[in-house]
C-alpha cells in the first residue's frame, strides 16, 4: 500500500505566505479611482471613432455612400471597410467606421452612410448544419467496433443531449484602444493582456517595423482570455489616424459589437448514447456533436 502523503501545514506563526496579509501594489490606485484605464484616455486633438455594421445575418453589398457622412462637420475620416460586392456572413460584421471630434458626431455620421444591401438566405439553428452548405460539413464518421450489436446486446442504455451555449468574456472595459499613426511611428494604448508581443502581432498589417510601434498599458478593465490579439478595430482605428493626419483616435466596442465581433467561446451540442453492463462497464458510445 503506498505512503499517505503528508499535508500537515506549520505552525501559523512559522509560515511566510499562506495566512499572511499581502497588498496589491495596484489596489490603493484602483480602489480609490486613481488608476486610469485605456477607455479613460483624453488627449490633445484626440478623434472619437464608431462603427457601422451589418444589420442583416447574410447579405452581400450592392452599393456605399459615404459622401453624406464626409461632409459633416467634425468629421475628420470615413474607411470603407467591407466595399460593394462584399458578403457579409453575419448580423454586426464590420461595414465602415468613422473618426470625429466628438463621439455623437462620430455616431451621427455613422447613420448617415448610405448602404443598399441585397440580403440572402441564413439560418439560426445550429443543429441543422446541411443549410449551411460547404460552410457546415462535418468532420466525418468514425466507427470503431460494431456499436449498433453492443447496444443491443448491453444490460442498460442510457441517453440524453447536451450542450452548452455562446460564452462571451464581458469585460467590464471593452475591447479597444486609442492609437496614432504618423508616418512609420505608431503610439498606441490598448486594452490588452498581451502587451509584450502586441506590436509584433499588429506590425505585418499595417507594414510598419515592429521597433516603430510603441505601447502602453497600465491597467486592463477584464480580460477572461480575451483581449491578446490586436484585433481588427486596432487596424480600423490606425487607418483612421493615419486619413486624419495623424491625429489619435479612440475606438472601444459598444457593448452590442462587443457581444459580436470580439471573439467568444463558441456553443457545443452532442446527442450521446452510452451502453454498458449493470457494474458499470461501458461497452458502447454513439456520440452525434
Amino acid at each position: 500500500m503506498a505512503n499517505t502523503p503528508d499535508y500537515s501545514w506549520p505552525p501559523m506563526e512559522s509560515r511566510k505566505v499562506i495566512g499572511k496579509p499581502h497588498k496589491r501594489l495596484d489596489g490603493p490606485q484602483k480602489a480609490s479611482g486613481r488608476a486610469k484605464y485605456t477607455s479613460d484616455l483624453k488627449m490633445k486633438d484626440m478623434l472619437y471613432a464608431a462603427y457601422l455594421t451589418c444589420p442583416h445575418g447574410h447579405a452581400r453589398i450592392t452599393s456605399i455612400d459615404t459622401a453624406a457622412a464626409e461632409k459633416m462637420n467634425g468629421v475628420k475620416a470615413v474607411h470603407v471597410i467591407a466595399e460593394a460586392g462584399k458578403e457579409l456572413q453575419w448580423h454586426g460584421q464590420e461595414v465602415a467606421a468613422v473618426a470625429a471630434t466628438s463621439e455623437e458626431i462620430a455616431r451621427e455620421a455613422v447613420r448617415k452612410i448610405n448602404v443598399v444591401y441585397e440580403a440572402m438566405p441564413h439560418f439560426v439553428n445550429e443543429a441543422d448544419l446541411g443549410k449551411a452548405g460547404s460552410r457546415g460539413k462535418a468532420a466525418g464518421e468514425k466507427v470503431t467496433g460494431d456499436p449498433e450489436k453492443a447496444l443491443q446486446e448491453a444490460e442498460a442504455v442510457s441517453e440524453g443531449t447536451y450542450g452548452i451555449p455562446v460564452i462571451t468574456h464581458s469585460c467590464l472595459e471593452p475591447h479597444g484602444l486609442v492609437i496614432q499613426w504618423q508616418g512609420d511611428q505608431v503610439q498606441a494604448w490598448p486594452s490588452t493582456q498581451f502587451v509584450t508581443g502586441w506590436a509584433g502581432t499588429l506590425a505585418p498589417n499595417l507594414k510598419v517595423p515592429v521597433a516603430n510601434i510603441k505601447v502602453k498599458m497600465d491597467y486592463i478593465g477584464g480580460g477572461f482570455g480575451s483581449k491578446f490579439s490586436p484585433g481588427a478595430w486596432t487596424e480600423v482605428g490606425a487607418r483612421l489616424s493615419q486619413k486624419a493626419g495623424g491625429k489619435p483616435v479612440k475606438l472601444f466596442l459598444e457593448r452590442a459589437s462587443e457581444q459580436q465581433i470580439a471573439g467568444n467561446r463558441p456553443s457545443a451540442f452532442g446527442k450521446i448514447k452510452v451502453a454498458g453492463k449493470k457494474d458499470g462497464t461501458i461497452t458502447a458510445w454513439q456520440s452525434d456533436t
